[in-house]
């Protein structure tokens, strides 16, 4: 039950919690019901409005203000880099990698796009894992996102449904995962490596 702030008045607030919580039983009993349920949906009412205006607020706001001033320079620090055949390959050629796929690109110093799971070097562990569910080879959005992600570059990516973007960025997690892992096996407490936000319960069961 929640009950407006001037029905508070009054109580005295050494009171201990459970004395405060027996007085305010005894206000709402002599409350009118239906006085009781307009302050009630008063105060939704304002907690809507509160929420909308932060969100407004926010929305109006920066990155770098909503970060309070924290700005990264540098990508996030990996030891993967493409093969070097195809970072010596010209941009030409990535570029007409792209075409072919319908893939488009903004942003600078964009990794070369690579066309199989192996180059990416992955470990055969998963190349067989993804195998076994039938995947053999990457789609659009993997052949430039997973190159990019594995790279330690910010990401956002967008594609259709069923495209892979799921499997797009929870290779990459799963490869910092295993390699922090190996360097120095983590203790209970410790972690978490990656961090996944899903929109609704559907997307969180996939």
């Amino acid at each position: 039950i929640i009950i407006m702030s001037e029905y508070y008045q009054g109580l005295d607030r050494n009171e201990s919690l459970l004395t405060q919580a027996a007085n305010l039983r005894k206000l709402k009993a002599i409350i009118d019901p239906k006085e009781l349920k307009q302050q009630q949906q008063l105060n939704n009412e304002l907690l809507l409005l509160k929420e909308a205006n932060q969100v407004q607020t926010n929305a109006l706001q920066s990155n770098e203000e909503i970060a309070h001033g924290i700005t990264y320079t540098e990508s996030l620090q990996t030891t993967w880099s493409a093969p070097k055949y195809i970072l010596d390959q010209p941009e030409l050629v990535h570029n007409n990698t792209r075409k072919k796929y319908n893939i488009l690109i903004e942003g600078d110093g964009c990794p070369p796009p690579i066309k199989s799971f192996k180059e990416m070097k992955f470990p055969d562990c998963i190349l067989d894992a993804l195998k076994s569910k039938g995947i053999n080879r990457p789609t659009p959005i993997q052949v430039q996102g997973l190159p990019a992600l594995l790279s330690g570059r910010d990401l956002v990516g967008i594609a259709f449904t069923g495209s892979g973007k799921t499997l797009t960025f929870s290779l990459p997690m799963i490869m910092f995962a295993l390699e922090e892992e190996m360097n120095m096996p983590l203790r209970a407490g410790e972690g978490p490596i990656g961090l996944i936000l899903c929109p609704s319960r559907e997307l969180a069961r996939q």
